[in-house]
């Protein structure tokens, strides 16, 4: 995956060293932990471009929005709201609410690559806006990738907060639905992802249909994903501060 580390590729070196742990609520910009990616986009997968506009806070909660501004090149703008800094092995969660329409993602991503040096090695978790009562995962380690798992929810993602998340250590990773697991895999250590990245939430619209998404139509109104809390407790194993 294209990811906006090139886009403003290179943080700011205030910004670049390994994050520990840290939980708090997505009610304000801390512009000390994230930025709001602006002027570019992760792929010809989507037909938006990521914009400031479109990651706002309202009611207490993250606001990530498709909308009809125009974006770079592209009809629609789109948001995703990603952390300075790099985080490693330990357990991650992000309280949120999926949009259910046809041709969006809802997601959260753990990923680095080739944009700052690093091998291509990504955690992901997202919800289709075409079925938002199931849940689909993948990583991708050193470049290749695990894509075909799908999660029956057991509810619709789009009626309300839920905690979705991984645990992730050297050996394995377990994720979660709140705080239950629903998916593990293990291997080797150099089977699955190992390197620390940013933590990405993200909220867009795609470019045409495919195998997960179908045609996205835009409903004539800003469709908004929101965050309500985030978390992540560093492996004691892995202590970074």
């Amino acid at each position: 995956m294209l990811t906006g580390a090139g886009g403003p590729a290179a943080a700011d070196s205030l910004f670049s060293h390994v994050g520990g742990s840290f939980s708090e609520t997505a009610s304000g910009f801390d512009s000390s932990r994230w930025q709001r990616s602006d002027g570019w986009k992760s792929g010809e997968h989507m037909n938006c471009s990521w914009n400031r506009a479109n990651v706002t806070f309202r009611k207490g909660h993250l606001a990530l929005s498709v909308s009809d501004g125009i974006g770079g090149r592209d009809r629609y703008s789109c948001g995703e709201y990603s952390t300075h800094r790099f985080y490693g092995f330990g357990s991650y969660a992000v309280s949120l609410k999926a949009v259910k329409a046809d041709g969006v993602m809802t997601s959260v991503s753990h990923y680095t690559g080739p944009p700052f040096g690093d091998p291509w090695d990504e955690i992901t978790l997202g919800i289709a806006g075409k079925d938002t009562t199931r849940l689909e995962i993948s990583y991708v380690a050193n470049g290749v990738g695990h894509r075909d798992t799908v999660i029956d929810l057991g509810f619709d993602a789009s009626k309300g907060f839920h905690s979705y998340g991984f645990d992730w250590k050297p050996d394995g990773i377990v994720w979660t639905v709140d705080g239950k697991p629903v998916h593990r895999v293990s291997a080797k250590p150099e089977d699955l992802p190992r390197m620390p990245g940013r933590l990405m939430l993200r909220f867009w619209s795609a470019s045409g249909e495919t195998e997960w998404l179908r045609r996205f139509t835009y409903p004539g109104h800003a469709l908004t994903a929101e965050v309500a809390a985030v978390t992540f407790r560093e492996d004691p194993a892995n202590l970074s501060n």
